[in-house]
């Protein structure tokens, strides 16, 4: 049973990442872009080693997609009193294409979740969190 579990878990991730790139192409950009753009919308403006903390994604990995998102003018650089620490925050393009995309979002995952019950959705939420302070 716990095999299955994970393998299952693991191709629905694949499969609604790849499905929701999809639907994010219409906006310019990748769900890992999309993590980032959605983080600092709630954030505000963040440090790249606070993004890769709260996604669990290695610094490196961060800095690549943050480079290509400052390419593409959707965020930008933060001056501060430490040199050393790197803030970043969306610019107006990024808030822009923000808006566009959480609709995307929002109607790729009510499609998603239509027809299931809402003790199933609940049981599962709870199941994901227990499973995820295990970790």
């Amino acid at each position: 049973m716990n095999h299955a579990f994970f393998h299952q878990h693991l191709q629905f991730t694949r499969s609604f990442t790849k499905k929701l790139n999809e639907h994010l192409a219409e906006v310019g950009l990748y769900h890992s872009q999309w993590l980032i753009v959605y983080y600092l919308k709630l954030y505000e403006t963040s440090t790249l080693v606070e993004i890769s903390s709260y996604l669990h994604v290695e610094k490196p990995t961060i800095s690549r997609t943050v480079k290509r998102l400052e390419e593409l003018q959707l965020i930008e650089k933060i001056a501060t009193t430490d040199k050393r620490e790197r803030r970043i925050r969306l610019t107006e393009k990024g808030i822009h294409v923000y808006e566009e995309a959480i609709q995307i979002v929002s109607k790729f995952e009510q499609a998603l979740m239509d027809g299931i019950p809402e003790g199933d959705k609940e049981t599962t939420l709870r199941t994901i969190q227990l499973l995820k302070e295990k970790l």
